[in-house]
């Protein structure tokens, strides 16, 4: 009579094999879903160049809350920098989680910073112009927020009409877009491959076809650029920035707008993959039993 002899080598791995294979794996799998989960949070990179910044008293000679404003406010990317007119001063008042510590503040009838002569950028499209904004509540007249060109019939900037935050190309358009406010908000003119898009605190508020003639004249930051004493901003202006991109890849995450307060909750992202390692675990543990349980 024959007897079956069944050699089991190669359907299971021995069980110490097995028990240091499924160490091994549990404790991979964290590690893994660790790093899986922090590249998941790391922010995208920049599609932006920034070409201008004038930070309105962090980089300016002998800034202080309350002092005067400094002679020339510098601009510490593209070296063009802007001459006082008046006597604004500068304020701890800054928008929150930006990294500021102080903002500008214009009286709106005779203070400001320009350069009369010479635009910081001759961009007509693939430029964008951002400021941090807060009126103290006039809605008197038309006011500069921040502007490349020549209000009149040339370039592009943020402006206030009367009661309203918006966009001005000298000459050829301009629109009101958003009620001021007292509170800080953060304003962006972007012309992308032929549309231009007005946001209000990284939200698209406002989109034209129109485009702007091609800045010459100035640059004025809470006044006119071109002309003295006129189109006073009452309130203050922090972190102006100029920038350009390649056609169709600006994003509204390129502003300059505080990133998102965390929260306790994780993005259906991370909750997705924290279950696929839960299962992988779950899964490594009923193996390990079944294991323990045929070598007993």
């Amino acid at each position: 009579m024959l007897t079956a002899v069944v050699d089991r080598r190669n359907h299971a791995p021995p069980i110490r094999a097995q028990n240091q294979q499924g160490k091994a794996m549990r404790h991979g799998l964290p590690i893994f879903a660790s790093l899986v989960l922090a590249t998941a949070a790391v922010p995208a990179q920049a599609t932006i160049t920034v070409l201008n910044q004038w930070h309105l008293g962090e980089a300016d000679s002998g800034a202080s809350a309350g002092g005067a404003g400094a002679a020339t406010t510098v601009d510490s990317v593209g070296g063009f920098n802007l001459n006082k007119v008046g006597a604004p001063t500068y304020a701890s008042d800054v928008a929150p989680r930006i990294g500021s510590t102080l903002s500008v503040a214009f009286n709106g009838t005779a203070d400001g910073y320009n350069n009369m002569t010479a635009v910081a950028s001759t961009l007509s499209d693939n430029f964008g112009i951002e400021a941090w904004v807060k009126s103290n509540g006039s809605t008197a007249g038309n006011a500069t927020i921040a502007y490349n060109g020549n209000t009149s019939n040339a370039g592009w900037g943020i402006f206030r009409f009367g009661g309203s935050y918006g966009l001005l190309y000298g000459g050829n358009l301009g629109a009101n877009v958003s009620p001021i406010s007292t509170a800080w908000t953060e304003l962006a003119l972007v012309r992308d491959n032929g549309t231009t898009t007005f946001y209000v605190n990284g939200v698209a508020s406002y989109t034209t076809p129109t485009g702007p003639n091609p800045p010459s004249g100035g640059v004025g930051i809470g006044t006119n650029p071109t002309v003295p004493n006129a189109e006073m901003f009452d309130g203050k202006i922090d972190e102006v920035r100029l920038f350009s991109f390649a056609p169709g890849a600006f994003s509204a995450s390129d502003l300059n707008i505080p990133p998102p307060v965390p929260t306790p909750m994780l993005s259906l992202r991370a909750m997705a993959l924290l279950g696929l390692g839960m299962l992988a675990l779950t899964w490594l543990g009923l193996r390990r039993r079944k294991a323990n349980t045929i070598s007993a």
